[in-house]
């Protein structure tokens, strides 16, 4: 960053003779360096001291809030010990020269050790974030699992799963939290588990199973084998142990216990259903096809396909919570009744057994089997019929089983439904809060051609959104999501703060301009703080007459008449201008030009889509002679005939805009667009 190009080309003709292969990018104030640092990743930053546009402090918490590891060095014109400390305190790594060829020689060395540091942490954080996914997934798969699992620190239970929870009859596992671990263990047991504790500690008993007694909730006493070891999280150490749940599980399947077979599902379904209410956790029902069982069975053969199954049946087995259910549908085809709390979960777990299932290999008698699965989800409202239910999980999942391909899991239902354009709409309503607080909003503008040969440039302020892939986004696509998630009052301030900047950098311009900003409903209802917040931003720059125009819907004003009667006052006093748009569709038109008086006014797109209709066309007529009588300039919108607008003309419509005028995209404002 610098006030000339040229320090840029110095410096990276330098490093380059020196043999290093960088690119210098140069710019000159701090919006350059936002979007710069939000098309890239630059390794390092030299930011020149003195630039009125871009003071090294302000640089810095933009760089460390777009780039949080970026090196930022402060390049100056000579070294002193003062220098250096207003340097440091303004949050530079460095500084740095480019005078002479010394001073080059030290910022090639102190780049290349900037170089090497920033490498380190770009690193350092790529680990840090794996970790954080590592022990999320860990977390994620003892909650999961059938085995349970206690972790103990000091004596005393840190740590717990559902699965260890439903062992000893608790309803969840965090009423065992702090509890000692010989309160859990058989009395007569207590003095064997103490010792093989010591023997753990001493490192001595690693691997040795213990068996012991452990004392249910209910009072009665379940005997276990678990595994003991050592581990050690965030410097604390602790002991963890496991309890296998195949020894369990196998004889109650041996004894018919489990519950198996279409029948079976069919009236868990009902049951589950019937009780939904009851329930404290949403509920769904699951149907898991391997993809192509046919094929399957002509590839290994018939008894292998079948172990293939069971070995799968176990596989989902050791995924589900202690609560949910597992039944064998078909030759090829398990039915699962699942809890999760939330409905979403339904969907997260459905698409971790498509994904995880593609990395097991099933070890059949006389084959490896590798298994892909299609699953169609049901989350349940209490409301449904079972038989319906079945009938479509299993039509959904055997349609994507026979395709194979793609996304392998289907949600359905109203639950479902409504479940995933709720996450949508607040995935959006969060996107677009980051973009307004990362500055993220940029403005686009829309010609309003004069019909009057008036000389002043009339441009409609419009508001894209850069989302985070990087995609421009219109309006139509978020302003719905803004208005249900309370964010309007946010973009309105954002527009005319914007709109205001522009406004500046064009003073010097001979071409003057009026801007037209929309203003919300929900700006409106809160006008005495929006009054007070215009008022600080006009503080160092007054408006000039006409150039700011606030524009408001006719139905809105109609609704909040009182606060619009002081939001106009306010901003008539403080230079601004008002329009009223969609302008002609409420009961009271004409009476609202009394109450609200306006400098222009918009009618509503419905005059000009029917504009041939007799009927409209004499109302529009009689609105124009009163605005005309008002004093109060007409704008006509969404023309896109110029049979239309020669009428318009003859009419005497002030203004029009739209399409045949020009397209919104194509006329900007250059101080506003690099």
């Amino acid at each position: 960053m610098s006030e000339s190009e040229n320090v840029a080309k110095r410096i990276e003709s330098h490093l380059r003779n020196a043999g290093h292969p960088v690119r210098c990018a140069w710019v000159a104030d701090l919006e350059e360096l936002e979007d710069v640092l939000r098309r890239g990743a630059p390794e390092i930053m030299l930011c020149a001291e003195g630039l009125p546009r871009a003071p090294l402090k302000e640089a810095v918490d933009i760089s460390a809030r777009l780039c949080p590891d970026l090196p930022v060095l402060l390049l100056g014109q000579r070294f002193g010990a003062d220098e250096m400390l207003a340097a440091h305190a303004a949050g530079a790594r460095d500084m740095v020269a480019y005078e002479d060829l010394r001073d080059l020689r030290h910022l090639e060395f102190v780049l290349q050790r900037e170089f090497a540091s920033h490498r380190h942490l770009r690193a350092l954080r790529t680990v840090r974030s794996r970790l954080d996914d590592f022990e999320s997934r860990h977390k994620q798969l003892l909650a999961g699992t059938n085995d349970a699992v206690v972790h103990i620190q000091e004596g005393i239970v840190s740590h717990t799963n559902p699965a260890f929870a439903a062992l000893l009859g608790y309803g969840q596992p965090d009423e065992l939290l702090e509890l000692p671990l010989m309160d859990l263990v058989c009395p007569d047991h207590q003095l064997k588990v103490k010792e093989h504790m010591k023997l753990l500690n001493k490192g001595k008993a690693d691997g040795k199973p213990l068996e012991c007694c452990l004392m249910r909730q209910d009072g009665g006493q379940v005997h276990i084998t678990a595994q003991l070891t050592r581990g050690n999280v965030d410097g604390e150490n602790f002991v963890e142990m496991l309890i296998r749940a195949e020894a369990a599980a196998a004889p109650a399947v041996a004894a018919g216990e489990a519950p198996s077979g279409r029948l079976a599902f069919f009236d868990a379904l009902a049951v589950a259903i019937n009780g939904i209410s009851q329930q404290k956790m949403p509920r769904a029902a699951l149907l898991i096809a391997v993809d192509d069982f046919p094929g399957l069975e002509e590839r290994i053969g018939l008894h292998d396909a079948e172990e293939a199954v069971m070995l799968l049946d176990e596989w989902v087995h050791a995924r589900l919570s202690p609560q949910d259910q597992v039944f064998r549908f078909s030759s090829g085809e398990l039915a699962a009744l699942v809890h999760r709390p939330t409905a979403a979960e339904f969907e997260q777990f459905g698409d971790m057994l498509v994904k995880e299932v593609v990395k097991q290999v099933f070890n059949t008698t006389g084959h490896e089997a590798h298994l892909t699965l299609s699953i169609a989800a049901y989350p349940l409202s209490g409301n449904e019929q079972a038989s319906i239910v079945a009938s479509e999980i299993v039509r959904e999942a055997r349609k994507l089983a026979v395709r194979g391909s793609g996304r392998q899991f289907v949600n359905l239902g109203p639950t479902a439904k409504n479940a995933q354009g709720e996450r949508e709409e607040a995935r959006k309503a969060s996107q677009l809060k980051r973009a307004i607080e990362e500055n993220r909003l940029k403005l686009a503008y829309q010609s309003i051609a004069s019909l009057e040969g008036d000389t002043r440039q009339h441009f409609d302020v419009l508001v894209r959104m850069i989302d985070d892939g990087g995609k421009e986004l219109h309006a139509a696509e978020f302003i719905s999501v803004a208005e249900k998630f309370g964010l309007m009052r946010s973009i309105d301030r954002w527009v005319v703060a914007r709109a205001l900047k522009v406004l500046a950098k064009r003073e010097s311009s001979s071409e003057a301009s009026s801007l037209f900003v929309k203003i919300s409903e929900e700006t409106l209802k809160d006008a005495d703080s929006y009054i007070v917040w215009l008022q600080e931003q006009l503080k160092q720059r007054p408006l000039k007459p006409e150039e700011l125009v606030f524009e408001f819907q006719e139905l809105t004003l109609q609704n909040h008449i009182r606060k619009a009667k002081t939001l106009h006052k306010a901003l008539r006093d403080l230079g601004g201008y008002i329009a009223i748009e969609h302008f002609g569709v409420g009961t009271n038109s004409a009476q609202l030009l009394e109450h609200v008086p306006p400098q222009f006014v918009k009618f509503h797109p419905s005059y000009t889509h029917q504009f041939h209709d007799k009927e409209q066309h004499k109302k529009m007529t009689t609105l124009m002679e009163t605005a005309r009588q008002s004093g109060v300039k007409t704008i006509v919108s969404h023309v896109e005939d110029a049979n239309v607008m020669a009428r318009l003309w003859q009419m005497g419509v002030n203004y029009i805009q739209g399409f045949h005028v020009q397209e919104p995209e194509v006329v900007l404002l250059s101080a506003d667009v690099r």
